[in-house]
């Protein structure tokens, strides 16, 4: 059985641009259906995943995945009259009378016909009946579940919105679920988040990662009581509560103004952010982080309490928060633990497919860590294409060797800047060792060389550490779960090894740690042993191979010239080593 996945709505964006051509950048992406992604499952396996702003350069893209589908075919060897059922991350069609008083936008936008349409343009046959809707949480609750290799457990799915609900705490068994808790949109722990981001002056369904980075350098006390006055856990009900005052929702395409002025009237009046931490600012985003982090731990520790559950399963765009993650990993009723890499809506591209594969009675048998390396990759002759037609660049070829990843170490060993991009593409927003830019964590100025010359991001923007398994806990403190392989939970540094990781500890002396083995990144792994045997510890900055606004880079030609315009010391791809003309010593 062949199944294809696709996440997104394929007009949201562009209804939304038509609609208010003026519109506020930092408001262009409040609406539904973005991250769209395509995954293809053959006979339950997955055999391949990628969102499609790697293709089309357009970050966090909700148009119809022509690219990414076109790759997922291509992997799996098969053409669009091959695929049994094409399964979408949305089933707004059973809410159909809800948008009564907005038949237009539901049929522009909404309807699973816009997918159908989509893809008859693009050229598919007979799609009327493949194409299976799914409602959104479940997909979401799949994509973590199926991957996991737990056999029963808890799963909560947490996002800005599905179609109806905004969380939903499932038991599964298998690829069964049982739905026991649902929120509506009106207490979305996402949009609470997201108003917050908008509020200080960042992107909203964008930038909430900037929030979380900014927190650390915080003081939650000042603003603590505004969100204990918003929000609180119902143990009875095992819910979360916001008490949005009435109209405070409203208006949301504007930025939810009302509900951001009630902020403002309870704290400050926000500066445009400048890349620098002011007081306020830091203030209100720990504060905000730590009601989220409250709320979270309480509501899953409820769940599994009620349900008897150990093992957990956690997706949707909510459970991205890394510091959350810390702290429901750290519940003493959690005994394993898996989130979805890509927990944001690109994920319910292959969860979309693992519900419609067991809706069809298909099982799932899940060997080993869920890898994450499911994107294109390229061979040595395309690299080969590219750099010969750059004559403002030395390189050399090694090849893909223990030659190649001990020049690879010798250059990190040295405080060098280097990038990677070898084998597959990683699936998710995190860069995990295939596309990524490395360096000493005890660099000489590392974070701002980084930031500076090569990310050109803001200041306070941390960086994540890649450590082999080997060194984790010497240097961090960690339960060792799933998410520790996926750079999605942070971890305590150890006092002892703060010096030697000066370049990834943060305010709170945590870091965002991806453990690497050699089970999922033989590779990376090698790289990492051989840094070890260099500086005495295995472990690197690694933060994504590109530059702000730009989404992970995925072909060569697009590396080469990232590479050619940033201050990189040397780019390491497919068993090539380049350098710039001038040279680097």
């Amino acid at each position: 059985m062949i199944v294809l996945g696709l996440s997104g709505l394929p007009n949201s964006q562009r209804r939304r641009s038509e609609a208010r051509p003026d519109i506020d950048p930092l408001d262009a992406r409040i609406c539904q259906g973005l991250d769209s992604a395509a995954a293809i499952l053959v006979d339950g396996t997955l055999v391949a995943a990628a969102s499609e702003e790697r293709f089309d350069g357009d970050k966090g893209t909700g148009a119809l995945p022509r690219n990414a589908i076109r790759y997922c075919l291509d992997e799996a060897g098969v053409r669009p009259e091959d695929v049994d059922v094409v399964a979408h991350g949305f089933d707004y069609d059973r809410h159909r009378r809800a948008f009564v008083l907005s038949r237009e936008y539901f049929d522009e936008v909404l309807s699973s016909q816009t997918v159908r349409d989509g893809l008859t343009e693009a050229g598919w046959p007979v799609l009327a009946e493949r194409l299976r809707p799914v409602e959104h949480h479940r997909a979401h609750a799949l994509s973590a579940v199926v991957p996991s290799g737990f056999s029963r457990g808890l799963a909560v799915v947490s996002d800005g919105m599905g179609e109806v609900d905004s969380l939903s705490v499932y038991r599964f068994d298998g690829a069964e679920l049982e739905k026991l808790h649902s929120q509506p949109i009106a207490a979305s722990l996402g949009i609470l988040y997201s108003i917050g981001t908008r509020f200080l002056g960042f992107q909203f369904n964008n930038d909430e990662y900037k929030v979380m980075g900014l927190a650390p350098y915080g003081d939650p006390e000042r603003y603590r009581e505004v969100f204990r006055k918003l929000t609180r856990f119902d143990a009875d009900r095992g819910s979360v509560v916001i008490d949005w005052p009435t109209g405070a929702l409203s208006d949301a395409e504007d930025g939810y103004p009302n509900a951001r002025a009630l902020l403002e009237e309870q704290t400050f009046t926000p500066k445009t952010p400048d890349g620098s931490i002011q007081r306020d600012e830091a203030d209100f985003a720990a504060a905000m982080q730590e009601c989220l982090t409250e709320l979270v731990v309480a509501l899953v520790e409820h769940w599994l309490d009620r349900t008897g559950e150990r093992d957990l399963c956690l997706a949707g765009g909510t459970f991205l928060n890394c510091k959350s993650n810390q702290s429901i990993a750290a519940l003493p009723g959690v005994e394993r633990m898996f989130v979805q890499p890509a927990s944001g809506d690109d994920g319910t591209a292959p969860g979309a497919a693992w519900a419609a594969a067991a809706e069809d009675g298909q099982s799932f048998t899940v060997t080993g860590p869920f890898d994450p390396y499911l994107g294109p990759e390229y061979s040595r002759d395309d690299v080969l294409a590219v750099l010969e037609a750059r004559p403002d660049l030395r390189w050399r070829e090694i090849g893909m060797g223990e030659e190649y990843l001990a020049a690879a170490a010798e250059d990190i060993a040295a405080d060098r800047i280097v990038a990677v991009f070898h084998g597959r593409m990683e699936f998710g927003p995190r860069a995990l060792g295939n596309r990524s830019i490395l360096a000493r964590p005890d660099g000489d100025h590392i974070k701002d060389r980084i930031n500076s010359a090569v990310k050109f991001r803001e200041a306070f923007r941390p960086f994540a550490p890649a450590v082999h398994v080997d060194d984790r806990d010497r240097l961090f403190v960690t339960r060792g779960l799933d998410p520790d392989q996926y750079m999605l939970c942070t971890a305590a540094v150890r006092p002892e090894a703060k010096a030697m990781l000066s370049g990834i500890v943060h305010e709170d002396d945590s870091a965002r740690i991806q453990t690497v083995t050699p089970a999922l990144n033989t590779t990376f792994a090698t790289l990492l042993e051989k840094v070890r045997d260099r500086t005495g510890t295995g472990c690197v900055v690694n933060t994504s191979f590109n530059v702000k606004g730009q989404p992970l880079i995925m072909d060569p030609a697009t590396a080469v010239d990232t590479f050619s315009r940033i201050a990189l010391d040397r780019l390491y791809i497919e068993g090539f080593v380049v350098e710039s003309a001038v040279g680097t010593s």
